[in-house]
């Protein structure tokens, strides 16, 4: 009788063990369905700017560094309070201007959706906006103040080089 209550329990430790491993598997799957080949933690990977920020992305990070070398004064992601209803985030502030600054650097259907709303958000809401896209990337120098425009001189306050980007003394 002890031997049949032994070979019992062993078989019971055998069957909760085999159904851990099965409920960790499906578990493990179902993740990898929804989040597809290219799963990428919630957790954002962090860069860290010469000023100091942490952004989100290497080309975040091109474009804040670009801004603190030309002396630009800055604000980096929080909520937009200016509005009532839902609240969205924004790359760049700049308040001297009221302007924001959003880097759709992304694709796929999801993250179209999300721009569009975005976008339509800043025009309800009467926010000036700035939109870049990665191809500013490929002649920073010269695409981003394209894209601010008249506004452009007034948020500059440093003399650079436009070769090295260094600061240029009152002698220049």
């Amino acid at each position: 009788m002890e031997r049949i209550a032994v070979i019992f329990l062993v078989l019971m430790i055998i069957f909760i063990v085999l159904v851990l491993i099965s409920v960790w598997i499906i578990n493990h799957l179902r993740i990898k369905a929804k989040h597809g080949k290219g799963y990428t933690s919630n957790y954002p990977s962090s860069y860290l700017c010469s000023d100091g920020h942490k952004v989100r992305s290497l080309s975040e990070c091109v474009i804040d560094d670009f801004f603190t070398k030309k002396g630009i004064i800055h604000k980096y992601e929080d909520v937009i309070l200016k509005t009532t209803g839902k609240k969205f985030k924004y790359d760049w502030y700049f308040k001297e201007v009221d302007i924001y600054v959003e880097f759709f650097g992304f694709s796929g259907k999801k993250y179209k959706e999300t721009t569009a709303e975005k976008k339509t958000f800043y025009r309800k809401n009467k926010l000036k906006m700035i939109a870049l896209e990665p191809e500013v990337l490929s002649n920073i120098e010269e695409k981003i103040p394209e894209k601010f425009g008249k506004v452009w001189k007034e948020i500059i306050h440093e003399k650079h080089c436009p070769s090295c980007g260094n600061t240029l003394d009152d002698r220049i």
